[in-house]
């Protein structure tokens, strides 16, 4: 092949098929295009449940039955997959998934996501900000991660249970970042971006 000749087909060109299990089932598993499609499903799939495994309870070991219809949705809603990517998850399983119920019995998963989201943040985020605080309409309590303060110190991710709760962000999740390593102001909730 040389440098002019491209191949036939890009990977740009099965995007489309990442978001969609009826267009992902058009290749046959032996086929090129499906093993690259596979490949690049794998990591989303692994970034969900390998730090969120509690989810596998609600949907079955494989995950798929959470999986394959969060991606179609993420897919039509055009949503970007930053540290947000669990917090849209649990928008999905709340508002469109079969799970909604057996989801909201138990907070154990939504204290899950917003850590999960809050630690993502925390290793991805180059700003100058040092935190995230992360808060949901369902709940008070507040999830906030920390970048690192010093190379010998990790992350850290806390549960803040304030005494006076701040009003609740105007839709399901809201955020605002912190400039240092205090929460010592509240200048308004911030909406996920898309």
């Amino acid at each position: 092949m040389t440098l002019l000749s491209l191949p036939s087909r890009t990977d740009r060109d099965l995007y489309p098929a990442l978001m969609s299990p009826e267009l992902n089932a058009k290749y046959p598993p032996d086929h090129k295009a499906f093993v690259r499609i596979d490949v690049s499903l794998r990591i989303f799939w692994h970034t969900l449940f390998d730090i969120c495994p509690e989810l596998l309870e609600l949907s079955g070991p494989d995950g798929m039955s959470i999986f394959r219809p969060f991606m179609a949705w993420a897919g039509e809603k055009k949503l970007a997959f930053d540290w947000s990517y669990y917090l849209w998850v649990y928008v999905w399983l709340r508002e469109e998934s079969p799970f909604k119920d057996r989801l909201l019995a138990d907070d154990k998963y939504l204290r899950s996501i917003m850590a999960a989201s809050a630690a993502r943040w925390a290793i991805l985020d180059r700003g100058r900000s040092r935190g995230i605080v992360i808060g949901c309409a369902d709940t008070t309590d507040l999830v906030i991660g920390w970048k690192c303060r010093s190379v010998r110190l990790g992350r850290e991710i806390e549960l803040v249970e304030p005494e006076e709760p701040l009003p609740a962000p105007p839709e399901l999740f809201g955020y605002f970042t912190l400039p240092g390593f205090e929460l010592d102001i509240f200048p308004g909730w911030q909406s996920l971006a898309r």
